[in-house]
């Protein structure tokens, strides 16, 4: 049965986004400190351009993964439109990244450098609901 009720299920969905927003912000402090990968490919040559597209899809695959409990709990929700959901969960983590913009425009002036972040901050979640609701339409769970 699909729920409807959007005053109940809002609140659920931007308290698991901040929810989701700490368990991020500490398993990133983690994987900074004790990955290898960015040294590894520092000692194997690796720089420039190539360097930061396979750390974007690192960052990206392990964004994904850590946002799964999330995006179950999003699903078991069972709302009707659960990409509004989702965006409404993703809301606390992009106002907390971004907190700044709203202080000193001109820190941000070079957008571009920002860009990376900012699509990650902003699709992780909703991508791993995508793959949640698919794995569910397979096993029709």
């Amino acid at each position: 049965m699909k729920s409807d009720n959007f005053f109940l299920a809002a609140p659920i969905a931007l308290a698991l986004g901040a929810l989701q927003t700490i368990l991020l912000l500490y398993s990133w402090n983690y994987l900074a400190v004790y990955s290898p990968i960015p040294s590894w490919l520092a000692t194997h040559g690796i720089t420039g351009f190539s360097w930061k597209a396979i750390l974007y899809a690192q960052d990206w695959l392990i964004n994904i993964t850590l946002c799964l409990p999330a995006a179950y709990v999003l699903c078991k929700l069972r709302p009707r439109k659960i990409f509004v959901y989702a965006v409404l969960a993703v809301v606390p983590s992009f106002l907390w990244q971004y907190r700044l913009v709203f202080v000193d425009r001109a820190a941000f002036s070079n957008t571009m450098a920002f860009l990376p972040g900012i699509l990650s901050t902003a699709f992780m979640l909703p991508a791993a609901v995508a793959l949640v609701r698919l794995a569910q339409r397979r096993r029709n769970v």
